[in-house]
């Protein structure tokens, strides 16, 4: 893994992110303290849950009164308005910068979510991860710029596996993601698969209707969604690990799940997404499919050439622990931050 470049003294680091699901905001925080930062967090989802959105934004600005953080990043912060940065602009000087996952916020593209708008557009850096949006989004007044999630490597660390592991988690065809009404790409994908006599597993939350879902998916559901540790076991205890992104014109906009795949040495099959090339060598550290009927080509192919895939695999580890961990995001931030 490429070395972080360490600040000469540690920063105060303000986290305001979603912290109920266990991954991406423990693992920037955790990737902060691995950097030598001290970090401390607010749960603005929580608050609102709790509070209502008001008081959210108010304890947010309090927070940054008594912290006085070196750096302020928002997770995706929705709720948290333009007002409110306004504010804290009054009395703190140090940079406050949010970062987003999403390419759209339900269902809308977060150009065209006009709150959401005014709230980026007073923060001093706005990254996302669709790079489509970042000539959007600066014709809109934002300073924007794309940046990727990445792995964090307690999380996504190769495992050593037995033969009972292999069969109990393991699969010629996964998939680690949610599936039902609300997916139906994922859906349909999955079905020409299952439809087809391959091999699959499914880990993740079944959003179907009561009493709506489908035979075939009780048949290939795992019963649990697969994070973290369990994660990387069902990637290494597998052949092919499926990626269905829902963005393919959206320029970089893939899922994290590549990052938490490749990490632990998966070998990652996902949706041809617009610019991919630029960062992977397509046969050479992974592969795409653009519709179903390519997707069953390959998955044929990659399921008749053991050695091939596996060195694949391995080709594309290597490219993921040396440029694509959280902690080269957070670096990158801190460096755009100047600190």
């Amino acid at each position: 893994m490429n070395e972080i470049n360490k600040n000469d003294k540690p920063l105060n680091i303000f986290l305001v992110c979603p912290m109920g699901d266990k991954q991406s905001g423990h693992y920037i925080h955790d990737s902060f303290v691995r950097m030598g930062h001290r970090v401390a967090f607010l749960d603005w989802r929580q608050r609102v849950q709790e509070k209502g959105v008001p008081v959210m934004n108010e304890e947010v600005i309090s927070a940054i009164k008594e912290l006085n953080p070196d750096l302020t990043i928002i997770i995706k912060g929705l709720g948290i308005t333009g007002e409110t940065i306004k504010k804290i602009k009054e009395f703190h000087k140090k940079p406050v910068v949010g970062w987003i996952f999403d390419v759209t916020l339900g269902g809308t593209y977060v150009k065209d979510v006009a709150p959401y708008v005014e709230f980026i557009k007073e923060l001093d850096t706005f990254y996302t991860m669709d790079n489509s949006a970042v000539p959007e989004l600066k014709e809109l007044g934002v300073n924007a710029k794309w940046l990727t999630e990445g792995y964090f490597l307690p999380a996504h660390k190769e495992q050593v596996i037995n033969s009972v592991q292999r069969r109990n988690y393991g699969a010629d065809i996964v998939f680690l993601g949610s599936v039902g009404s609300i997916h139906t790409n994922r859906t349909s994908m999955l079905k020409r698969i299952y439809d087809e006599g391959f091999n699959l597993k499914i880990y993740g939350n079944v959003e179907f209707p009561e009493g709506e879902e489908p035979e075939w998916v009780k048949e290939c559901h795992s019963g649990f969604s697969a994070i973290n540790d369990m994660h990387s076991l069902c990637c290494v205890s597998s052949k092919i690990v499926l990626g269905i992104d829902g963005w393919p014109d959206r320029s970089k906009a893939w899922s994290a799940r590549m990052y938490r795949t490749m990490a632990p040495n998966g070998f990652y099959l996902t949706t041809h997404t617009k610019d991919i090339e630029e960062h992977f060598k397509l046969g050479e550290h992974l592969d795409t499919y653009k519709d179903e009927d390519e997707l069953i080509e390959k998955i044929i192919y990659w399921l008749s050439n053991d050695e091939e895939r596996e060195k694949v695999a391995k080709a594309g580890q290597e490219l993921i622990l040396n440029e694509y961990g959280f902690e080269h995001r957070l670096q990158n931030m801190v460096d755009d931050a100047k600190l």
